[in-house]
């Protein structure tokens, strides 16, 4: 049977596997975390940077304390993993071309799927430098060796590149389709800026915000003045308005239709540009521009009453009378963004009559067969990791239609996922306080662009990714090796496991401990996330590594254990995602083949997310112990609680407390 999505992996628009690379940085495994990122994300940098994690926002943790930092785990990964990634041959190109506009991440997405399809891929940008309008995020939330890293590896797969091009001027649609391109997926992205009907609209010094964030990352001088004003309340406010700041404004407001509870803008940024001194002013809007000697000199607001009606439908209302006066030598617009519709000139792509492209959501089709659409051209504004999937979905409809002629949208993913955590099972488990971020303070953050977020240390990765509960992890069960004898009944620490005939244990309430995988006297439970015999199997290797000399095994908890130092020919190490999975034939098998002392290092009491199945962990093995002792008298077993540390002498007795 299927198992069902931890409500994290649902959320994420490109399905990322996030429970998987989480448990795999929490045992230490940081290339294989990588690697499931990778499989479904090519920008797995940016996005540990810039995602608005809708991964989060889902995490059962929540519910208890705070949820898993799924993005700052994701960073973590990419910038441990230092190494340059080996880049696969190219599969030889066996489908023909097809061409992409845009070399954002969902023209880059879709680039990528088809070259891993066989396509000959070319990717056409109008700007000097790929990346399309990631290039425009301030450098100091995406710094731009984290772009490259991400855009050079995905070209690295063979994609051809062909920069300062813009469809419409350089090149026509006409003239991929007689290049022999099969296939056009326009992913141009909004280009420009939305302007607004005001008195005074056009002085000097009111300017919309992407021709000043293109000046900025072209690194074009902009004079800011004393006093800035931005208007408008999404991310693209926020980055304008801290971007003032460190541009030299010494007074920066953002004002809004949105009230305080509305503002699209994420928590996080509104209280990073809170802490940089910026002044919000929720609930106002434009009315008129103050000017003097033909440049702006302020903005006159009128208080916002409601800006959705009963039925939340977008119907702001405003009160003229209440108005207000702002001075400002700038005024930044930032009220939305429109794409280019240029390049349909000549071409049978139709507008509508309010210029937008005709096309349809689903298929990615527009009216001129074999010319598609892909991210915010095709959908309005939306996130980096909106955009990535949007890529990933053009690209495989655009393969199904050069394969079979037929257009037809992949189906939909009807997977159960788990439900809520039961409250009555919050009190068993312990309180993890999410580990904060490294950050810049603000006054210091002003200086420049510089990163002012600095990223989990190891130490800090290890003990956040072992906050994660696992859901959806949780037990597999052979009926036919099933005997209903109760020992997983008896062990559950969230007492999650009924029998109905069988052992059923809920997922909702389940967190994958392995206690009752471990203790199965028929061996009939599997758990998820753990390969019990591939664990047997390094048991065996290890062993066999040492012969005769071994005498002491140390057994760790991946969460316990950060030492690197394993070379002592004497010593066994083993290490495992918690103590709750080892079981007792686990060490019997170790005492079997020689081991006399074995110490098992915990992590400490209070930072173990499995409630009470440490303690039972501890009466389970050393019950395993005291039957060894029947055949080997000297066998000894020790448990450490040791946290974070642990000793660089590679001796058993090396292992500190």
């Amino acid at each position: 049977m299927e198992r069902p999505f931890p409500p994290c992996q649902a959320a994420c628009p490109v399905r990322t596997d996030t429970r998987e690379y989480v448990n795999l940085i929490a045992w230490g495994r940081y290339e294989e975390a990588l690697q499931v990122i990778r499989k479904v994300n090519p920008f797995p940098s940016v996005c540990g940077r810039i995602c608005q994690h809708p991964c989060e926002a889902k995490c059962r943790r929540g519910a208890l304390d705070a949820a898993v930092a799924l993005k700052e785990l994701k960073r973590f990964v990419t910038e441990i993993e230092t190494a340059p990634d080996a880049v696969p041959e190219a599969p030889p190109v066996t489908r023909g071309k097809v061409a992409v506009v845009g070399a954002g991440p969902a023209g880059l997405t879709a680039a990528q799927d088809l070259r891993e399809m066989g396509y000959g891929v070319t990717v056409i940008e109008r700007l000097a430098h790929p990346g399309g309008m990631l290039n425009l995020v301030p450098k100091y939330r995406l710094p731009e060796r984290v772009l490259r890293k991400d855009v050079e590896a995905i070209l690295a797969r063979g994609i051809e590149l062909k920069c300062n091009c813009e469809i419409g001027r350089d090149v026509h649609l006409s003239d991929l389709q007689a290049d022999g391109f099969q296939a056009v997926i326009v992913c141009a992205g909004l280009s420009r800026s939305r302007g607004l009907a005001l008195p005074g609209f056009g002085a000097e010094r009111f300017v919309a915000a992407i021709p000043l964030m293109m000046d900025v990352w072209a690194g074009n001088p902009v004079p800011v003045g004393r006093k800035a004003l931005v208007i408008g309340g999404g991310n693209v406010a926020v980055d304008v308005a801290r971007t003032l700041r460190r541009l030299g404004a010494e007074q920066v407001t953002m004002a809004c239709i949105e009230s305080h509870a509305e503002i699209p803008a994420s928590e996080e940024e509104i209280a990073a540009a809170t802490e940089e001194g910026i002044h919000l002013m929720p609930s106002w809007a434009p009315k008129r521009v103050l000017k003097r000697d033909g440049r702006v000199a302020g903005l006159e607001l009128m208080r916002v009453t409601r800006v959705f009606d009963d039925k939340k439908r977008f119907s702001p209302q405003y009160d003229p009378a209440h108005v207000k006066a702002v001075a400002a030598d700038m005024v930044v617009l930032t009220i939305g963004q429109a794409g280019d519709t240029s390049w349909t000139l000549g071409s049978a792509v139709k507008l509508d009559r309010r210029g937008r492209i005709v096309a349809d959501r689903d298929l990615h089709s527009t009216s001129e067969p074999r010319v598609f659409l892909a991210g915010e051209v095709l959908n309005g504004p939306g996130s980096a990791i909106q955009a990535i999937a949007d890529g990933r979905r053009a690209a495989a409809i655009v393969d199904q239609f050069l394969r079979t002629g037929l257009l037809k949208s992949p189906p939909p993913e009807d997977r159960a996922v788990v439900g809520e955590f039961p409250k009555e099972a919050h009190d068993k488990l312990h309180r993890l306080d999410r580990m904060p971020m490294r950050q810049v303070s603000g006054p210091e953050r002003l200086a420049g662009f510089q990163e002012h977020e600095l990223g989990y240390d190891e130490a800090a990765a290890l003990t956040e990714a072992g906050r994660c509960l696992n859901c959806g992890a949780g037990p597999t069960i052979d009926e036919v090796k099933c005997a209903s004898c109760l020992a997983c009944f008896r062990l559950c620490p969230l007492d999650g496991v009924k029998i109905q005939k069988k052992m059923v244990a809920a997922p909702e309430t389940c967190q994958a401990c392995g206690l009752c995988a471990a203790e199965c006297p028929q061996g009939a439970i599997t758990i998820g996330h753990w390969p019990r015999e591939q664990f047997r199997e390094q048991i065996d290797r290890s062993l066999a590594a040492k012969p005769a000399r071994a005498r002491a095994a140390v057994v760790m908890c991946a969460h316990a254990a950060t030492s690197k130092s394993e070379t002592d020919d004497t010593v066994v190490y083993l290490r495992v995602p918690c103590v709750t999975h080892l079981a007792a034939r686990d060490l019997l098998r170790l005492i079997a083949n020689g081991i006399e002392e074995i110490r098992v290092v915990l992590c400490s009491p209070a930072a173990c997310k499995h409630a009470s199945g440490q303690q039972r962990a501890k009466q389970v093995l050393t019950a395993a112990v005291e039957r060894a002792r029947a055949v080997r008298p000297k066998v000894t077993i020790e448990f450490v609680e040791a946290g974070q540390v642990l000793s660089e002498s590679p001796s058993v007795q090396g292992v500190s407390q």
